[in-house]
């Protein structure tokens, strides 16, 4: 596998960005009810996708790193959610 500079960022155990939400999701948490669909672009290690899981949303996480997949899958593990999450080029996915 060809590591691309996301995989290289995300590499290691620690999570670059931190596991919270950053702080423009949590600003938004009041629009946000149980049962919304929601897709979370270029989610990294899934911070944000697995808050939005836990808030009872259905997400779609999207990124072009599988090391950031497999990071938010283990946080999603963590937290007791299941979040999807496709790997996938942004440039060249099907909206």
């Amino acid at each position: 596998m060809t590591k691309n500079m996301w995989d290289e960022r995300y590499a290691g155990g620690e999570y670059f960005f931190g596991t919270k939400p950053n702080a423009f999701m949590v600003s938004q948490h009041h629009l946000l009810k149980p049962g919304m669909s929601c897709l979370a672009v270029a989610d990294g290690e899934g911070r944000n996708g697995v808050c939005l899981v836990a808030q009872g949303l259905q997400v779609l996480s999207v990124d072009s790193s599988a090391v950031a997949a497999s990071k938010a899958d283990t946080l999603a593990q963590q937290r007791g959610v299941k979040l999807d999450f496709e790997v996938a080029d942004l440039l060249n996915w099907k909206w």
